[in-house]
């Protein structure tokens, strides 16, 4: 037994013997070492890319999100990697994500911080309501309606008996925005000129629901600068209580709640949900 012990005392201290176990112990690290690096970044990881291919200034919907296995080393400290973190925000100004594209921290924002995001201009506190109305180069005056004016909305529509009527159908309407064909500011390029497509409005509940119900009549709705003279021509002037008792008569009668708030992307337009509104709207 103590030749054993001697016999292993002079095997340890054996340089060449204590090198070779060294150089042993450190490979073997290495190997362990390399191994977990190599695992670490090929195992695969659920990250939540984009379900369709999602433009600018879009609210993200559970619907746009979807999760997919991909290699760890895919995925950079700038990617968000929870699903939470993304549904109800916004893809940031001039940023568009591609479908199965991921979600970076810098390409997706909160409301408030989409620039020219109309919805937070809007008054929710005051019950009132945002109205996406489509119209025209000619039907804004050639493109001189500008965001944060004030407007008359005049109606023109033609009775049962063949006479045609107009007049103011509400005053005082907030402009809030007017975006071209893909849900832009028209203003923020203002010398490409381009062609306006929608105005976003402030309006309150009465005036909500009215113009919605004019969406299905046969009937002609002009903008105009705030207490402007628009001229009648042949028509027979009505007051704006005339008016509306011609939409209630050929239209049904509905609830606030029973109407989805206007979005930009209806008609394939952006996506930002509107609510909200500004109480300087009133009835002739």
């Amino acid at each position: 037994m103590n030749n054993f012990v001697i016999g292993l005392k002079r095997f340890f201290t054996n340089k060449n013997v204590v090198t070779i176990l060294l150089v042993i112990v450190i490979l073997v690290a290495l190997y362990i070492g390399y191994s977990s690096s190599i695992k670490s970044k090929t195992d695969p990881v659920n990250i939540p890319v984009a379900a369709r291919t999602i433009p600018p200034r879009t609210e993200i919907t559970s619907e746009d999100v979807t999760m997919k296995s991909v290699a760890r080393s895919m995925v950079s400290d700038n990617v968000i990697t929870s699903a939470a973190l993304i549904i109800g925000r916004y893809t940031n100004v001039n940023v568009t994500v591609p479908e199965g594209g991921m979600f970076y921290n810098d390409l997706v924002v909160d409301a408030s911080k989409v620039p020219g995001n109309w919805i937070e201009e809007l008054n929710r506190e005051e019950g009132e309501l945002g109205y996406y109305m489509p119209v025209d180069t000619d039907s804004t005056l050639g493109n001189s309606v500008l965001p944060n004016t004030y407007v008359d909305i005049y109606m023109k529509a033609t009775d049962e008996n063949g006479t045609t009527m107009f007049g103011k159908l509400v005053k005082n309407v907030k402009v809030l925005v007017v975006h071209d064909g893909s849900a832009n500011n028209v203003f923020d390029n203002a010398s490409e000129g381009t062609a306006p497509s929608r105005i976003g409005f402030a309006v309150n509940p009465d005036v909500y629901i009215l113009l919605h119900k004019i969406e299905y009549l046969d009937v002609e709705l002009i903008i105009a600068p705030r207490g402007s003279v628009v001229p009648t021509e042949d028509y027979i002037v009505v007051t704006s209580s005339t008016l509306r008792d011609f939409v209630d008569a050929q239209t049904i009668t509905v609830e606030e709640d029973e109407i989805p708030e206007d979005t930009e992307n209806e008609n394939e337009e952006n996506g930002n949900t509107t609510d909200g509104t500004n109480t300087n709207t009133q009835t002739e």
